[in-house]
């Protein structure tokens, strides 16, 4: 049944981009600072969407990985070290004389 609603969603979703696509199709002048242009409204709207949608998601992208970065090392950290049967860790790498016997 949610794919159902999604499908709907997207649906009418559709439609109202083609609607403004159609109202939208005057073109309106875009000045980089270096040239003009002359573009319909709704390539720039979309345009100005899609840009912003990248940039969240690079940015969220980057404090996800920065969270997970932190949160590794901070285990790493407060976690003990495991140890082997022998009730040693398995950091130890040398042998004391005084455990052989």
């Amino acid at each position: 049944m949610k794919r159902q609603w999604s499908m709907v969603g997207a649906i009418v979703l559709f439609l109202a981009i083609a609607f403004l696509s159609v109202l939208n199709v005057d073109p309106v002048p875009i000045n980089f600072g270096f040239a003009t242009v002359e573009w319909p409204l709704i390539i720039v709207i979309f345009g100005s969407v899609l840009l912003g949608a990248l940039i969240a998601t690079l940015l969220s992208t980057v404090k996800v990985y920065r969270d997970q970065r932190k949160d590794k090392t901070r285990d790493s950290q407060t976690r003990p070290d495991k140890k082997t049967r022998s009730g040693r860790r398995a950091s130890d790498s040398t042998v004391d004389e005084s455990d052989e016997l």
